[in-house]
């Protein structure tokens, strides 16, 4: 990311009160942590956030908290929209075929990714930060917090790191970098409990004790 996309995203932000967070309709551990962190990271700066995704959350990411914020509509009054995890149309097709297209085409849309082998074809994408050295898109929301002075909250830190763990398949990923490793050193030193989202998640997918 360069200076002048960091700047644009910060007039975006700082110019809304009301902003749509979306994700694409393929929601993962990255896209949905991704998403809920900046939930929590814009409503530190009092700003109204929607969550939206054009499909149901799947059932393995019921564990990560605040997943049933997310949903299939989109209020008529907002100021900006940020889509997390996809710059490809084809990927949001639910919103391409709904009432909800133009609505976020006529507002201004950040759109914030790591997939390197994606080139945005959104085209009513305002700016676009594609961090094809990040693992995931919630180290590069990591990055431009750092970058914008933004301060996380506890909670907005613990979904960083479950959408870098998604993605990196628990830090192990080809993709997973040094930089990786120090992001995720920094939350668990500022009270990020690893070991209790890995417990989350596995706690969703036990067996009874019938079985």
């Amino acid at each position: 990311m360069n200076n002048e996309e960091i700047q644009k995203v910060a007039d975006i932000v700082g110019n809304a009160s009301k902003i749509v967070v979306i994700q694409a309709d393929n929601p993962d551990g990255d896209s949905l942590g991704s998403a809920l962190a900046l939930e929590e990271i814009l409503a530190e700066q009092g700003k109204q956030v929607h969550l939206y995704c054009g499909v149901d959350i799947p059932d393995y990411l019921k564990h990560l908290e605040g997943w049933d914020r997310v949903t299939k509509e989109i209020p008529s009054q907002f100021d900006a929209s940020i889509i997390v995890d996809t710059s490809a149309i084809v990927l949001l097709d639910k919103l391409e075929q709904s009432e909800y297209r133009g609505w976020v085409a006529s507002k201004p849309t950040v759109v914030l990714d790591h997939h390197s082998d994606v080139v945005c074809d959104i085209p009513y994408a305002t700016v676009v930060i594609n961090d094809h050295n990040a693992v995931a898109t919630g180290e590069v929301i990591y990055k431009l917090a750092e970058e914008l002075h933004w301060t996380p909250n506890l909670q907005a830190k613990t979904h960083i790191a479950s959408s870098i763990l998604a993605d990196s398949l628990g830090l192990t990923s080809e993709g997973t970098t040094a930089q990786t490793y120090r992001i995720m050193a920094d939350l668990i030193e500022s009270g990020v409990d690893r070991p209790a989202l890995e417990e989350a998640r596995r706690a969703l997918t036990k067996m009874a004790e019938s079985i």
